[in-house]
């Protein structure tokens, strides 16, 4: 399943869970949530989904970032999880109504949010 918006602590178990995991699972999660809808686009778009390592390096470096490289990454990935939202109920939205979306639109998507990741691995890789 794929959670774009962190939940509350008080409203799940899942947040218990991921605390005692470590302070950085959070943030690990959502990381791998737009990395899913990316493949998913990929898929759609008749590619193959990419590989990468950033949710590796994001759980390396996380517990010893800085409080500002951590509120950085809380933005980028706030905006590149908005964008994989609302691009993916975009694509469900055509395909429900009988609709093909557009290719180029497809190919805008992906590129978004691809320099989205790119974003967060180049924050967690300096």
């Amino acid at each position: 399943m794929i959670h774009f918006l962190p939940e509350s602590f008080d409203e799940s178990t899942e947040v218990t869970a991921s605390t005692t995991a470590g302070p950085y699972a959070e943030a690990v999660a959502r990381l791998a949530s737009i990395r899913q809808a990316l493949a998913c686009v990929e898929q759609y778009a008749g590619e193959v989904p990419s590989d990468s390592m950033v949710e590796a390096k994001l759980a390396a470096a996380w517990p010893v970032a800085f409080p500002a490289r951590q509120r950085c990454y809380d933005a980028r990935s706030a905006r590149t999880a908005a964008a994989a939202a609302a691009g993916l109920e975009a694509i469900t939205g055509c395909t429900d109504e009988g609709k093909a979306p557009h290719p180029a639109a497809i190919a805008r998507l992906k590129q978004e949010l691809s320099a989205g990741v790119d974003s967060i691995d180049q924050l967690f890789s300096l």
